[in-house]
């Protein structure tokens, strides 16, 4: 037998070079000076995180100085902390727990304890402070952000215990001055929240009490205000608000939690026949104002705002539809509330007759005469245009009459203009569905239809009565007492064989 060869194996004698140890790559992103060019400080460092206390070794300098100091920025605001040794790794480390206080408790109490020479100046930003800045960067309309702006001022002085009396409503004056100013200088630092918390809660009770129903209203209530005060905090807008004003952390809404949503589908308790009889026969004849705003209301589901502006070029008499258009006084809550509203036959004919009456109005709804009793006389005049502007509503007294004639006549709901629109929908919806409604009320998406405004006008049962009637006798045989004459039948015993 041959043996096999022999395997002969290279064993290189060189040496390999030693691995190095990657490095991450270079953040140099931040790093540019006014040239647009990268300095060479900045090529040299890492982009360690900032819980790394690499990050502050390469960060930490002495500036006129044998010891380390170190400059932070956050929420808007920038200080250079004195570090107090010239060991570089023990300054790095008085970096970090630096950075990390700055974070949870925020830049007072950072201050305080690292940089107390300074602390003393810094008192945070107030309301007045954020309602400024969010005022001149917002982008939303000028009708929201008001709405934002009071129901967040209303929420502070709650809060605080700002006495609020009735002249804050006031256009001018000093209460209304004097309770703004109140408000405004409160700092955001103290609107922490629990204390928003304990301030919800205090609200829902003191408006409900014991009864069910004013509490689950005083929730939803509660949801719509912080909604609206929590928006002012929105992502969108603290990108920019925090490069002007020092925000404290964490937010005042931070962690408040709204109520379970509370059911607010429309319940329809209206007899519309009766109401239609008497507007027909007495409303009519004694206001026809507040007859328009009625047809509007009840036959167009026009909210109050859009009937105020409806201009006589956006009805389409041939066609019987009802425009709703963007006007250089009128804007819509929504881009999906722009559209056209089908009316009946019958109403075209009552707008045509009215539009006769009056064939050189601009408006469907004529306004209301200035009130002379303030200095500055409603409507005021523009330089420009040399046109009547309102600061509202144009009729707004017509609107008023309608309310007082609704109430009148049964309709006992908060807010009786838009329950005529939900009565509306309600009808269309019991008719043709809710795709239909939402159509036809311009909403934005079908469940907000299903949610909120259509309430179940058919009667639907299960459908086992008849069972019931046509067993009637025998129901009745086994309800009726049983005479003395009549004795029990007697029950055969069985037969156990078969067992």
């Amino acid at each position: 037998m041959f043996a096999p060869d022999p395997v002969c194996y290279l064993v290189s004698t060189k040496k390999q070079a030693p691995t190095r140890e990657k490095r991450p790559r270079k953040d140099i992103r931040s790093d540019q000076n006014s040239t647009g060019k990268i300095s060479k400080t900045a090529q040299k460092m890492h982009s360690y995180p900032k819980g790394d206390v690499r990050h502050w070794q390469e960060r930490v300098r002495k500036v006129d100085s044998p010891d380390y100091s170190v400059q932070i920025a956050y929420r808007g605001q920038r200080h250079r902390f004195p570090l107090g040794t010239p060991i570089k790794e023990a300054a790095a480390k008085k970096a970090l727990n630096i950075y990390q206080m700055l974070r949870s408790n925020g830049w007072e109490e950072a201050l305080l304890k690292f940089k107390p020479a300074s602390a003393s100046p810094v008192k945070g930003a107030t309301v007045g402070d954020l309602l400024a800045a969010v005022t001149e960067l917002s982008n939303v309309r000028a009708t929201t952000l008001r709405g934002y702006v009071a129901t967040f001022r209303r929420i502070v002085a709650d809060v605080e215990g700002i006495e609020a009396t009735a002249g804050r409503f006031a256009r001018c004056g000093d209460s209304r001055s004097t309770w703004l100013t109140a408000v405004d200088a409160v700092l955001l630092a103290k609107l922490t929240p629990d204390r928003i918390e304990a301030w919800k809660l205090r609200y829902v009770s003191s408006r409900a009490g014991r009864d069910e129903t004013k509490a689950r209203a005083a929730r939803n209530s509660a949801n719509s205000l912080i909604r609206m005060g929590k928006s002012l905090f929105a992502k969108r807008l603290l990108r920019l608000v925090t490069n002007r004003v020092v925000l404290p952390s964490p937010l005042p809404f931070d962690g408040v939690d709204l109520y379970p949503r509370q059911s607010m589908r429309y319940v329809s308790t209206m007899n519309v026949e009766s109401l239609l009889s008497a507007a027909r026969n007495k409303l009519a004849v004694e206001d026809p104002e507040a007859f328009k705003a009625f047809l509007l209301g009840l036959f167009a589901g026009l909210r109050r705002n859009e009937a105020d502006k409806l201009r006589w070029e956006s009805v389409d008499l041939d066609a019987g539809l009802i425009r709703v258009e963007s006007q250089s006084d009128f804007a819509p809550k929504a881009e999906t509330s722009l559209g056209e509203v089908p009316i009946d036959a019958e109403v075209t004919e009552i707008l045509k007759k009215l539009r006769t009456s009056d064939p050189n109005a601009i408006y469907v709804m004529a306004a209301d005469p200035p009130k002379r009793k303030f200095k500055v006389p409603r409507p005021v005049l523009t330089t420009e245009a040399a046109e009547p502007t309102w600061s509202k509503y144009r009729a707004d007294q017509s609107f008023t009459r309608l309310v007082t004639w609704l109430r009148k006549h049964g309709v006992k709901a908060r807010t009786p203009l838009h329950t005529l629109r939900k009565e509306a929908g309600s009808q269309i919806a019991a008719k043709d569905g809710l795709l239909d409604a939402s159509r036809f009320l311009r909403h934005a998406d079908v469940a907000i239809t299903a949610q909120h405004y259509v309430a179940q006008k058919k009667r639907v049962t299960v459908g086992l009565g008849s069972l019931l009637a046509t067993n009637t006798d025998n129901h009745q045989h086994l309800t009726q007492p049983r005479s003395k004459s009549q004795k029990p039948k007697s029950r055969r015993k069985p037969d156990k064989r078969g067992i």
